[in-house]
């Protein structure tokens, strides 16, 4: 499933479940309640013992201190629950970050000035803060801390009166959004951002359940709030939907954590609850994961990340099943030479071989945007049937395409999209190295777990057989929902697939819908069209790549190795900054070049030789 369902008590009702709140206040906790005056949030979780995920030993010397809210706890008495409460919660975080090996000190608000002035600082669920309180905090982070805050941070004040987003807005510059706060239809999932400096120990853009007892505040964001982590619904290319309306919500209301800069420091928000982080025990190692990036990136002056592409942030897959109606396979292709986008056909190979098809076939192979692959031989069921079955439809498939084909052909898509061991076996020892399957819940393309020589290619991307089935054929929206899906997924650095067949959009009149498409990428040069080739190349180049940085004065000294057994080019790193520091130079080895990409706040070496360790010297200004 998706999530875990969990009821949340209902604090608002009959006398009597106001009597056993009375007397098991600390067992059953409450939902908080958001209006103009109150809001009230005593949820209780139970401090437990965690193991797995650890940051390495020579990553984590920075010791976390956490400020506790006498208010707050105050607060919680005065609604019902206990100070007991609101400090289990403290400790239950502070163990979350000791399990992954970093230092926490328990500290009362007010010492916050005691404080060195590069302290790193977490604030939980402090949901009332006196005016002293808030101004020491944002002075903090001005003079050079970093923060970590989040839910309801700051929304009430001394006097319990509510005051909403005017503190987390005084440091983040987020606004709440017209639906305010609001809870989600079937639950709540989330994907963090591949490339983040979240996403140092998380890269995979994996779905993720939530916990969630309580409305979120919903914040509007543009892309200079640097949004990390977004709600998502299951297929994740759409934000979910909200319980309390029936429209999904808008791709710039669906962050749910931030990173950003405040004068000479940094912050990090997320309008979580801390228990988000610890109540899934199913993706409990991925949100400690989440956490050790967040701390991450607060204790570094410079983070850095390759780009998961080596030269692009996202990309989009666009293919087409080449079955039924064969011939429409021409019109595909020339659409696509005549936008220059390059796609890959999942080709039936039986039907390619056919001697009515054969000289259409000799055609297209010069088409330079066209790559062929495989759709087995005879598109029928393979799971289940006899090991020679399927020898025929993998690698006699590829024998036939290979005929035509001007190189080797290397993907594969499954017919009913199944897959078991044996067939991904034969898959691999005859040449195939990547598979389009079924939609998963991550989004960068992945090593299988059992047969390490293929990777998954992830589909996300509604595609033409699902408008058919939902009789759904209007082309004006279908351009529409396509464009919003692209737009979603490639933001969050996944690939956005869209999968077509010669049945159905390569048909007639629907082609104009692949058309509208192309014409969108080519005026959004951001979205970056590749075929399944050149991804498994830069997805492979990528997992071997690896890179550590330092800083010497002001010198930021970035160390790549490329363990690759070939030369990987145009490399890019993304440096997260705060934007009063410039990059002034970079130099690197003799023979190599690097490229400022002032910005993007970027480098990019020209080549890295294979087998080999480059060391980039980075001249920063602060």
């Amino acid at each position: 499933m998706r999530i875990e369902t969990m009821k949340r008590p209902d604090t608002y009702g009959s006398v009597l479940i106001l009597a056993v709140l009375v007397l098991f206040g600390l067992m059953l906790g409450t939902l908080y309640k958001i209006n103009k005056t109150n809001v009230q949030e005593v949820y209780t979780p139970t401090v437990q013992k965690q193991h797995g995920f650890m940051v390495p030993e020579a990553l984590r010397k920075q010791e976390i201190v956490i400020l506790s809210s006498k208010k707050t706890a105050e607060f919680y008495i005065n609604n019902g629950s206990s100070a007991e409460a609101y400090s289990e919660k403290i400790r239950q975080f502070a163990a979350t970050i000791d399990a992954i090996g970093y230092k926490t000190t328990i500290l009362p608000i007010n010492k916050l000035n005691t404080l060195d002035k590069n302290a790193l600082v977490f604030v939980i669920d402090a949901q009332v803060l006196g005016d002293k309180n808030k101004k020491e905090i944002r002075t903090f982070v001005k003079q050079g801390g970093s923060l970590f805050f989040n839910f309801l941070a700051g929304f009430t004040d001394a006097s319990g009166n509510y005051t909403g987003e005017e503190f987390v807005k005084s440091i983040t510059n987020l606004t709440l959004s017209e639906k305010g706060f609001a809870s989600f239809k079937e639950g709540l999932s989330l994907t963090p951002k591949i490339l983040s400096p979240f996403s140092s120990y998380f890269k995979e853009g994996k779905l993720l359940s939530v916990a969630l007892y309580d409305k979120l505040p919903i914040y509007k964001s543009s892309e200079k709030e640097h949004a990390d982590i977004y709600a998502t619904a299951y297929e994740q290319v759409t934000p979910p939907i909200s319980k309390e309306k029936t429209d999904s919500f808008k791709n710039n209301e669906a962050a749910l954590a931030w990173h950003g800069y405040a004068g000479e420091g940094k912050w990090v928000y997320t309008s979580l609850p801390s228990y988000a982080f610890y109540d899934i025990k199913k993706d409990r190692d991925s949100y400690k994961k989440i956490l050790a990036g967040m701390i991450s990136f607060l204790s570094q002056e410079v983070l850095v990340e390759p780009y998961p592409y080596i030269d692009q942030t996202s990309v989009v897959f666009v293919s087409e099943d080449t079955e039924y109606k064969f011939t429409n396979f021409q019109r595909f292709a020339d659409l696509s030479q005549e936008y220059k986008i390059p796609v890959t056909t999942f080709i039936v190979a039986n039907l390619a071989a056919l001697p009515e098809h054969k000289e259409m076939m000799a055609q297209i192979a010069k088409n330079p945007y066209v790559e062929f692959a495989s759709h087995s031989t005879t598109h029928k069921k393979i799971v289940g049937e006899s090991e020679a079955f399927i020898i025929s439809e993998t690698e006699n498939s590829k024998k036939i395409i290979d005929a035509f084909a001007p190189q080797a052909i290397t993907g594969f898509r499954p017919p009913r999209e199944e897959l078991n061991l044996l067939m991904k076996q034969h898959l691999a020892a005859s040449g195939f190295s990547y598979v389009l399957g079924a939609n998963v819940s991550y989004l960068y393309p992945a090593v299988d777990k059992e047969e390490p020589r293929i990777i998954y290619i992830p589909r996300h991307g509604t595609d033409d057989y699902s408008y058919l089935v939902n009789l759904d054929w209007d082309q004006k929206e279908i351009v529409n929902q396509m464009k919003e899906e692209a737009a979603f997924v490639t933001g969050l650095g996944g690939i956005y697939t869209l999968s077509v067949h010669t049945h159905l959009f390569s048909y007639s009149s629907n082609i104009e819908i692949i058309r509208s498409f192309y014409e969108y990428l080519n005026n959004n040069p951001s979205l970056k069209p590749l075929s399944g080739s050149e991804i498994i190349k830069r997805v492979k180049a990528y997992n071997n790549i690896k890179q550590s940085s330092k800083i010497l004065d002001n010198q930021l000294i970035i160390t790549v190795t490329n363990n690759n057994s070939e030369e990987v080019k145009n490399l890019h790193l993304k440096l997260f900054k705060n934007p009063s520091t410039k990059i002034i130079s970079g130099k690197v080895s003799k023979g190599l070049h690097v490229t400022l990409y002032e910005k993007e706040d970027a480098i990019m070496i020209d080549k890295l030789p294979a087998l080999s360790t480059v060391t980039l010297y980075v001249t920063l200004a602060r």
